[in-house]
């Protein structure tokens, strides 16, 4: 809990920090531009006001004067350089656009600086004067007088705007300087936290490693999308591969699930049983996704092991009764929904006591081992033989088409006794009886069934050794 509200305090420092330095730095850059503005303003008026005094300076070297005050309602004024003079201060004083003599145009603003303004007011006073005078006594020495005062004014307000505009420049220049160092500190600040921030990521990653790795169990971190993120130790242990090429695979790449327990191989070829238990964990960055892996493969092997020796027999290794009789359950329900013919053959040896009793039971049982042997590799994929006793056995064919089909089958099986068997020495020749019956012509239920191959099979031994006795068609239970 303290960890989680120190992470979150941070991260409220953090932008508050962030966003206090782009308030200041905007209203640094705001301030710069209006500086600059300023500036521009000023070198346009600056600019004007030059030109204005070289003009005024050039009509006082050539023109008498008289006096005045303001300007003239209807001045007859008709010299070029009288109507622009007009309109250059008309635009200093309440700005506009005025062309210069040399035909750019200045986009002035008002002058409102107090000072500069009062120069202004008095170079616009003068040249009323003048205009005044000269309109009603051209060449008057007054006019003059007034013309020659009016060159001075206008040279002062050019310096005052000059001073003014160099002053916004400089003001401009320390608030870009101020700007950038604001920029650099914010750098540096922002930075130091993101450092530190990203340090105690990644010790806080280093311990949570450094505990995945301390726990027996494999742990698997897990992504968004199901995939392996990070794995401890154990995990790649268990599993066989190392870090690297577990990350980025999902589970259900490496093994399958079956029946609530996710088996498979590892790389070596051993096998593998694993219980998963999902969970969530918090971290630094958030909650995780976390899948606990249990090595059951001991338990998983014994329980199939113990599961196989329940099923099976433990001499042939063939299915035994037990087996049979859900095997048998399950394929007469398939064959019945599915409108098949399932096929029974019910198997015993002739002569087989004789053996025991002339070379012991145990040359019998490896007489048994190779006869299952042989029966297993005459038999189809879907084809089953069980053990049901000492010298019998049942087989299952599912799916045999007909009865003709069926009688290939036992034919292959009684094949099987056609080479002697070589055990411990001893060759020794033996043969089988078969009985066959199909469902549901012969029965549709397993006693039934068994019952008919049974007889069919008794009736194989009465007639000689080594023979193969088909049901009679319609007749369930005995044998033709």
């Amino acid at each position: 809990m303290t960890t989680r509200r120190s992470n979150f305090l941070s991260s409220r420092v953090f932008w508050a920090i962030a966003v206090v330095f782009c308030a200041i730095e905007g209203a640094i850059l705001a301030l710069a531009y209006e500086r600059n503005i300023d500036q521009i303003e000023l070198s346009d008026q600056v600019a004007l006001v030059r030109e204005s005094t070289i003009v005024v300076w050039r009509l006082a070297a050539g023109s008498s004067v008289v006096s005045g005050s303001e300007f003239p309602d209807n001045p007859t004024v008709t010299d070029p350089q009288f109507v622009w003079l007009t309109a250059a201060l008309q635009g200093l004083r309440t700005g506009g656009e005025v062309q210069g003599l040399d035909g750019t145009i200045f986009h002035l603003f008002p002058i409102e600086a107090a000072d500069t303004r009062h120069t202004l007011t008095d170079a616009i006073v003068r040249w009323s004067s003048f205009l005044r005078l000269h309109t009603h006594a051209p060449g008057a020495s007054t006019a003059y007088e007034e013309l020659r005062a009016l060159g001075p004014t206008l040279a002062g307000l050019g310096i005052h705007l000059a001073e003014k505009r160099d002053e916004a420049s400089r003001a401009a220049m320390r608030l870009v300087i101020l700007a950038l160092g604001t920029s650099v500190l914010a750098f540096v600040i922002v930075g130091t936290l993101l450092i530190r921030q990203t340090r105690r990521f990644e010790r806080s990653g280093q311990l949570m490693r450094s505990m995945m790795n301390q726990i027996g169990a494999g742990v698997c971190i897990l992504g968004s999308t199901d995939k392996i993120a990070d794995a401890n130790r154990a995990a790649c242990r268990m599993l066989g591969r190392p870090r690297r090429e577990l990350r980025g695979k999902r589970l259900d790449e490496i093994l399958q699930e079956n029946d609530g327990v996710w088996t498979g191989e590892r790389p070596d070829g051993m096998p593998l049983a694993i219980e998963r238990i999902p969970g969530m964990i918090q971290s630094e960055k958030g909650p995780l996704r976390i899948v606990t892996l249990l090595d059951i493969t001991a338990r998983h092997l014994t329980n199939e092991c113990l599961q196989h020796l329940a099923n099976h027999d433990p001499l042939t290794g063939l299915p035994n009764r037990g087996f049979l009789e859900g095997y048998f359950t399950r394929e007469l329900a398939r064959s019945s929904k599915q409108g098949l013919v399932l096929g029974v053959a019910a198997l015993d040896l002739d002569g087989f006591k004789p053996v025991n009793d002339t070379y012991g039971h145990a040359v019998g049982d490896e007489l048994l081992v190779q006869i299952a042997q042989r029966f297993t590799s005459a038999l189809r994929i879907s084809d089953l033989i069980a053990r049901t006793g000492g010298d019998e056995f049942v087989g299952i064919f599912p799916d045999v088409g007909n009865r003709e089909s069926l009688s290939f089958l036992g034919e292959r099986l009684l094949g099987v006794f056609d080479h002697p068997f070589q055990v411990r020495g001893h060759v020794i020749s033996l043969t089988g009886s078969i009985g066959l019956a199909i469902a549901p012509d012969d029965g549709e239920d397993q006693d039934s069934l068994v019952r008919a191959a049974d007889a069919a099979m008794y009736r194989a031994k009465q007639s000689g050794r080594r023979r193969l006795q088909l049901t009679a068609v319609g007749t369930p239970g005995r044998a033709a």
